[in-house]
């Protein structure tokens, strides 16, 4: 039982992990880390979720996973604290040009992030998922479509009608 479950976790690994490597590599993981990532994310499906699921939401899973340890990877290794013109203290650098601008650009920027989170969420899960991967992430469709495993050709289609559904949520107040 044990060896199956060791032949299906090295099956997973050698099937996955080149797709794994070019996720990684373009949520900018620095090559010295990215097999560190790669099997995190590989033991974190091993330990989670079961080793028999069908093939693209084993794919799905994993570039989920994927993501997520690469963000995890970005606050552990790379937190710099930053001072800023008050006594505060930001962690992230990104956050200390956010807070740096007028607080009205601030607030702004705030309403607009929340305006576009209310409209992903109201996208279905098979156009949401491409829809990010492609307009947030900015990874190409050819990968995003290896990831989840289907076509090219559907992957552009769903990215294509969930900017239709976006510019129709959106459009009435930023003017798309």
């Amino acid at each position: 039982m044990q060896q199956d479950k060791n032949d299906l976790l090295q099956e997973i690994y050698d099937k996955y992990q080149k797709t794994l490597r070019i996720l990684a590599r373009s949520l900018r993981v620095p090559a010295k880390d990215i097999d560190d990532v790669i099997q995190e994310t590989i033991i974190s499906y091993y330990e989670h979720y079961p080793l028999d699921w069908p093939e693209k939401r084993k794919k799905t899973m994993l570039g989920i996973i994927l993501k997520n340890k690469s963000v995890d990877y970005f606050r552990k290794s790379h937190k710099e604290w930053l001072i800023l013109d008050s006594d505060d203290f930001v962690e992230n650098p990104e956050m200390a040009v956010r807070f740096s601008k007028d607080i009205m650009a601030q607030i702004i920027n705030e309403e607009i992030h929340q305006d576009v989170e209310a409209a992903f969420a109201q996208l279905k899960d098979s156009m949401k998922i491409p829809a990010k991967l492609f307009l947030v992430d900015g990874i190409q469709e050819k990968q995003i479509a290896e990831m989840l495993g289907i076509s090219q050709v559907a992957c552009r289609a769903r990215v294509s009608r969930a900017k239709k559904l976006l510019r129709k949520i959106l459009g009435p107040k930023y003017g798309l």
